[in-house]
């Protein structure tokens, strides 16, 4: 895809998110509340915990992002190498691995400070209360998902950067996204938050490197 096509995504999950807020969140949480039959739930349990392991969700938080920045700028920095050789393929890479985790960083970090100031309940609590409509500066931790906003970074830079990945990291975060939301662990506006907030992060790191590279002419 590219930037524009990225930042098209961007805009209809924020419209999303606003519609979710409004109109939708409340009666799709109600109706997919206990409503799942049980392999589809333990389809998605299964799923998400095996993508967690494999894709590092689960290691303290900071060690994943830490990595991908230190290895992505140390790749970016390198000096220029011979087109066609591994040192020249090695660099190249430090690109987008420095882009996926300037992102993965703004949008998890940047998502928790939201996640503070929102306070939103997560459907299942919101439903315990039995109040749907009033799910914001309640002390919760829902808004924006933290879930998504991991696999939004990590597959929306595979969508934007090797295309030839989009069909399988699409899918990745379509099914996290529904898992999210299908097991009452978040209304579907905290999962569309941080994809919208994930897109426009990769358009603009991706950018704003490729400004930086050219401007030290390499």
């Amino acid at each position: 895809m590219t930037p524009r096509q990225v930042l098209i995504v961007a805009a209809a999950a924020a419209l999303a998110t606003l519609a979710g807020v409004l109109v939708l969140d409340a009666p799709l949480a109600e109706a997919l509340h206990g409503g799942l039959p049980a392999w589809l739930e333990r389809t998605f349990d299964d799923g998400v915990h095996g993508l967690d392991v494999a894709t590092g969700m689960d290691l303290p938080r900071g060690v994943l992002t830490s990595a991908l920045i230190v290895v992505g700028a140390a790749l970016w920095l390198a000096p220029t190498r011979p087109a066609g050789t591994l040192a020249a393929r090695l660099s190249a890479a430090g690109h987008p691995i420095l882009v996926t985790g300037l992102t993965h960083a703004v949008v998890r970090t940047g998502g928790n400070h939201l996640k503070t100031l929102f306070g939103r309940l997560r459907p299942g609590e919101a439903l315990a209360r039995g109040d749907l409509d009033h799910t914001f500066f309640q002390g919760g931790i829902s808004f924006p998902s933290g879930h998504v906003a991991h696999y939004a970074a990590l597959t929306l830079a595979v969508v934007l950067m090797w295309p030839r990945g989009r069909v399988p990291a699409l899918a990745v975060l379509g099914f996290v996204a529904c898992a999210r939301v299908g097991r009452d662990a978040h209304f579907l506006s905290d999962a569309t938050m941080s994809i919208a907030l994930a897109a426009t992060a990769v358009v603009g790191f991706d950018a704003a490197l490729r400004r930086a590279r050219a401007s030290r002419g390499r």
